[in-house]
Parts: C-alpha cells; structure tokens; sequence
C-alpha cells in the first residue's frame, strides 16, 4: 500500500496521485507531461513533487529489486509519465552512472572557486540539469546525490577570488572562442599598460586562470595573468587562429616545470631525496616532469633527474622538501634554493608571466 498519510477523499494531492497511478496501471503509454498538468491543474513544481512521492513511497510501482517503475521518457517534443517494463536490467538506460557522478561532482569543486562568474553558472546549471535526468530514473539512484560533495572531495591549492573578474572573463571567452582580438589594460610587475591582444588559450593551473595570447604583431604568444586584467574591451577585429603547425600549448611548455616560461636551453636537474619510505612513494608516483627518471641508491636515497628549461617552479619544489632534498645539479643558486635557511621571492619580477 502507499505510505500516504493524508488520503482523504477531500484531499486534492490524494485525489491526483490516484488519478496518475490509475492512469500509469492501465495506459502502458503513460500519461503525457503537458496533458497530466493541464488535467489536474497543476504547475510544473508541483508535478516534480508529485513524481516523486511516486518514486520513493508507492511500494507496490517497486520491482523485485526495489527500484522504482515509475519514469518519464521523452517522444520527439513531448516528455511521458509512464511504468517502465520491470524486467529492463538494472542501469541500461544510464550506463556508467557512478563514474559520471564523480566526474561532475570533481568538475564542480574544481571550478569552485569561479564562483560569482558566468562560467560558474553554466557549470551549476549543467549540474542541476544532469541531477534532475538521472534523479528520475530508477530507485538504486534515488540517494545518489545525498552528501556527494563529502563522498568525493577535490582539495585545491589556495584559489583566486574571480568574482570581480565576470566581465574580464566573459570579454576574454568571447575573443577566444570567436577569434577575436581585444583591448586589455594589463597591469604587471613593472606597470600598467595597453595592448591589443589575439587570444589562443585559457589555463588553468594551480588555482588561477591564465590567457596565453599574442600581439598583433608578434607572433610568440606571453602568459598573462587572468585577474591582472584592469580594462578589457573587444576591439581590433578578427584574426585567423593558428594552426596547429605553428602553435600549440604544449609545444610552448614543452621542458617546462610548471607554468612559468623562460626561452632558455633545457638544464640538467639532479636532486637526491632522504631515505623516507612517504618520500620516495610521493614522487614516484606522480608525473613531475616528461623527462624524469628514478633511481634508488644503495643507502636508501632517492635521486631523481630531468630535464627542464624554466627553473622557477623547480626552486619552490626543491623548497617544499626542506632538508629532506640535496641539490647536485645544477648550481643552487639557479635555483634560488637558499643557503643560510632564508627563504627568497617566490618569484624574481623578471621571470613573472607578461
């Protein structure tokens, strides 16, 4: 039986829901969507609340697996209510659904801190939109969303604030995806000033949003800093976007540690790690660099090389080991590794994006 409380017969959701299941029992077509709200007078929450009363109370719309037969399909331009044939095997019709979940569920907590800007409402909007297709399946998925963001969790770095910077990203997106150039007032380590630019590619990266972008002149693309931004306006035309012959991101940073780029021969990097067993499975386990290679000493030690061209990020990956890391090669000082335990800049003005 329904585990209705109130069933009335002066009850008009009472009174509406039998009308549904009386409908859903003898009509294997269903009701269609647009019909049943017209029939019963209702407006288009009240049906989703309807749904799924149907969904999670009505035992008897339960397979023998305990999942609910009531569904909405869609014909053409119509959406029908209607009891699914209970022998269709569990998750046909929305295969790999928890692998989805955990993406979009990532998705959404990487794209976190865009919060306040235009992508991150499309992003919300793409989410809501997938729960509401798969919360109307079957009844294995009906608790599917409960506490996802503490069942899959992305832990960032410190992010940036990209509230104040909607505009400056809807202008940037807008160049980007239509080649168009804009007009940036771009304010740097050594001051402010203006450019017209030809966009080429958004980067995300630690937390921050990056534009790799060209003159209209020049054509080697700089990294700018998203935020950095003071005056964005499109401007200037079109431009033909380069082929992939001539430009491509990871031709850019190709021998590069991080996001920072030097024009510079690549330089051979030679660290040696303690013999601390977290230490050894926390590098080797991870990607740092195309080129690099392990090797486990007879001590115990860990010494890793590779090849790189940019040694900013180098510098603070060595720092983050303290006196768990010994450099060889090349030259500390390269690396702005410090040697009376004073930690320099982070960053050398010179070495900064644009």
């Amino acid at each position: 039986m329904p585990r209705q409380r109130h069933t009335r017969p002066d009850n008009p959701i009472a009174l509406n829901l039998a009308r549904i299941v009386f409908t859903l029992l003898t009509n294997p077509r269903g009701w269609r969507v647009r019909s049943l709200m017209e029939e019963l007078g209702i407006q288009p929450r009240t049906y989703r609340k309807y749904k799924a009363v149907l969904r999670d109370h009505f035992d008897f719309l339960f397979d023998r697996d305990g999942r609910t037969l009531v569904t909405e399909v869609r014909e053409g331009d119509e959406a029908w209510l209607r009891l699914r044939d209970s022998s269709e095997p569990r998750g046909q019709d929305f295969p790999e659904i928890y692998s989805r979940v955990a993406t979009m569920a990532l998705a959404r907590q990487v794209f976190g801190f865009l919060r306040g800007s235009s992508m991150a409402d499309r992003m919300e909007e793409h989410f809501q939109d997938f729960c509401d297709r798969v919360g109307d399946r079957t009844f294995v998925f009906r608790d599917l969303f409960r506490g996802m963001d503490r069942k899959v969790f992305y832990l960032s770095p410190p992010p940036k604030d990209y509230g104040p910077h909607g505009r400056t990203l809807q202008v940037i997106l807008r160049a980007l995806f239509f080649n168009k150039r804009f007009y940036g007032k771009y304010q740097s380590a050594s001051g402010e000033s203006a450019r017209v630019l030809e966009p080429l590619t958004l980067i995300l990266w630690n937390g921050g949003l990056y534009l790799l972008a060209r003159t209209r002149a020049g054509r080697r693309p700089h990294l700018y800093v998203v935020d950095r931004f003071r005056e964005v306006r499109l401007g200037g035309g079109s431009f033909r976007y380069p082929g992939p012959e001539e430009y491509s991101p990871d031709r850019f940073f190709e021998g590069h540690f991080g996001i920072f780029h030097e024009e510079r021969e690549p330089v051979e990097v030679e660290l040696i790690f303690a013999a601390k067993p977290w230490i050894r499975l926390f590098l080797t386990e991870r990607l740092w660099h195309p080129t690099q290679r392990f090797q486990r000493l007879r001590d115990g030690r860990l010494r890793m090389t590779f090849r790189a061209s940019c040694l900013v990020e180098v510098g603070r990956f060595v720092r983050s080991f303290g006196d768990d890391v010994v450099v060889v090669r090349p030259d500390a000082a390269l690396l702005e590794v410090p040697r009376d335990g004073l930690d320099p800049p982070f960053l050398a003005k010179s070495r900064e994006p644009a």
